[in-house]
C-alpha cells in the first residue's frame, strides 16, 4: 500500500526536472542556458538583456562542478609543521607573553624549508610585534631561508602601511589566483583586529578563510590572558567564538621558568581538523648572555613521548601551584616563609604553628592549610613518611 508521502513524491517527479539531469556546461553562459532550458517557466530566471538571475548565480557558485578542482587541491596538501599544521588551513597558536611563540614558529618554519616540506619563497611573514632591532634580526634570518618578511610601519609602499592595507592585499592576491601554496604568518593577530570585538574579528577571519579556500595557509599567533583559569588552564585573549572560525587552535604552555637552560612547551590541542589529533611538545634553548637568538631558533625541536609525560607532570604541578596561590595565598606564604631553610617538618608541627599569631597573622586554619599542602605535594612540598605509623613529614622545594 502506497502512503501519502510516496504518492506526493511520484506526482512531483512527473512535472519537475531533477537537477541531476542538467548537463554540466563548461562555461557560465552555457550553464545559464542549460538551467533556463531545464526550468523554462521559472520566474527566477531573467532573459532580458542577457542578465543573470539571482538563482542562476547561486547555482553557479555551487561546489558540485568544482569537485575535481577541490580534490586536486587536497591532493597537494602538505605539512607546514609536521603532524600539526597543513597547507590550506587557518590555524591559531596562542601562548603567554614571553613564552617564545616567535622562536617556536620561526624554528619550525626554517626546519620545514630546510627539509623541503615548504618553499621559503612561499612564506609571507607579517612581523608586527617587534622593535627595530628585532625586526632587523628576524629579517636577516628570514632572508637566509628565502622568506618574505614585512613590517607595515616601515613599508616603503604608501598603500601598504597598516593591517587594513595588508588584508586588502591578501584579498587581491587571492583574486589574482596567486594564493595557492602561499603561507602567511600574522605575528600577532591582535595587530590585525581587536581580538575582543566580534564584528571586526569576524570580518578579518573571513579574509583569512577565503585565502585558505584558495589554497593558501594562514598561521595566526595570539596571546593568553595574564591569569589562568581556576583549574590552571591557559585562557586565550580574545572572543570565544574565534575557535569556530579557524581550522586548528593550539596553546603553547611553557613549563619552565625564564632562568632554565631550555624552555619546554606543552601543546594544548584546542581544535584540530586532523583525523588524529596532535599531541606533543617542543623545546628550545632560551636566549641568554651565552645563547644568541638565532641559536634559540635553530634549537627548536619536537619532544619524545617520554618527555611529553614528564611535561604533563610539570604542567600539573604548575596548575596546582597556581590553584594554591589563587585560593590559599595566605597559607602558601606561611609555608614558604617558615620552611624556606629546607628543614624537614612534621605535618603536626605545621598545624601547631597556626596558634602562633606572629607566624599566622592572617588566621589560616587547619582546613585551608591542609588543602594548600595537598595541592603542593609533589612540587613545592616533598612528602616523606617515617615511623611505624607512617607519620607525614614535608620539605620545601623552591620552584
Amino acid at each position: 500500500m502506497i502512503d501519502d508521502w510516496d504518492w506526493y513524491c511520484q506526482e512531483q517527479n512527473k512535472i519537475e526536472v531533477p537537477i541531476s539531469n542538467i548537463k554540466q556546461p563548461a562555461s557560465w553562459a552555457e550553464k545559464e542556458k542549460a538551467i533556463n532550458e531545464a526550468f523554462p517557466g521559472n520566474p527566477y530566471f531573467s532573459k532580458q538583456n542577457g542578465t543573470s538571475s539571482a538563482l542562476s548565480k547561486l547555482m553557479y557558485a555551487a561546489v558540485n562542478d568544482r569537485i575535481e578542482e577541490m580534490e586536486e587541491r587536497l591532493a597537494k596538501e602538505r605539512d607546514v609543521i609536521p603532524g600539526m599544521i597543513t597547507t590550506g588551513t587557518v590555524t591559531l597558536v596562542y601562548a603567554p607573553s614571553g613564552a617564545g611563540k616567535t622562536v617556536w614558529i620561526l624554528g619550525n618554519l626554517f626546519q620545514s624549508i630546510r627539509n623541503n616540506l615548504i618553499k621559503g619563497s612561499d612564506v609571507i611573514y607579517f612581523n608586527e610585534d617587534d622593535g627595530a632591532k628585532g625586526v632587523l634580526q628576524k629579517a636577516k634570518m628570514g632572508r637566509k631561508h628565502g622568506m618574505t618578511m614585512i613590517t607595515l610601519a616601515n613599508s616603503p609602499d604608501p598603500m601598504l602601511r597598516n593591517t587594513e592595507d595588508a588584508l586588502r592585499l591578501l584579498s587581491a592576491i587571492r583574486e589574482e589566483g596567486q594564493a595557492d601554496g602561499k603561507i602567511v604568518i600574522c605575528d600577532t593577530l591582535k595587530k590585525f583586529a581587536p581580538v575582543l570585538n566580534k564584528g571586526d574579528m569576524r570580518d578579518v577571519l573571513h579574509v583569512f578563510r577565503e585565502f585558505a579556500a584558495a589554497g593558501g595557509t594562514v598561521i595566526l599567533l595570539g596571546h593568553c590572558n595574564k591569569h589562568r583559569s581556576m583549574d590552571g588552564r591557559l585562557i586565550y585573549e580574545g572572543v570565544g567564538d574565534l575557535k569556530s572560525d579557524v581550522d586548528n587552535m593550539f596553546g603553547l604552555d611553557p613549563v619552565n621558568d625564564k632562568f632554565a637552560a631550555y624552555q619546554e612547551l606543552l601543546v594544548i590541542n584546542e581544535k584540530d581538523r586532523s583525523q588524529i589529533s596532535f599531541e606533543g611538545g617542543f623545546k628550545y634553548k632560551q636566549t641568554s648572555a651565552v645563547v644568541h637568538y638565532e641559536e634559540s631558533v635553530d634549537s627548536v625541536q619536537f619532544m619524545s613521548t617520554d618527555d611529553i609525560s614528564e611535561l604533563k607532570e610539570k604542567q600539573r604541578a604548575q596548575i596546582n601551584i597556581g590553584k594554591a596561590l589563587s585560593k590559599y595565598e595566605d597559607d602558601y606564604i606561611l609555608l614558604s616563609s617558615v620552611m624556606k631553610e629546607g628543614k624537614l617538618w612534621a605535618q603536626s608541627e605545621l598545624f601547631d604553628l597556626l596558634s602562633d599569631h606572629e607566624v599566622n597573622p592572617n588566621g589560616c586554619t587547619r582546613k585551608t592549610l591542609r588543602s594548600c599542602i595537598d595541592l603542593l605535594k609533589g612540587n613545592n612540598l616533598t612528602l616523606e613518611r617515617r615511623g611505624a605509623h607512617g607519620k607525614k613529614y614535608y620539605r620545601w622545594n623552591p620552584m
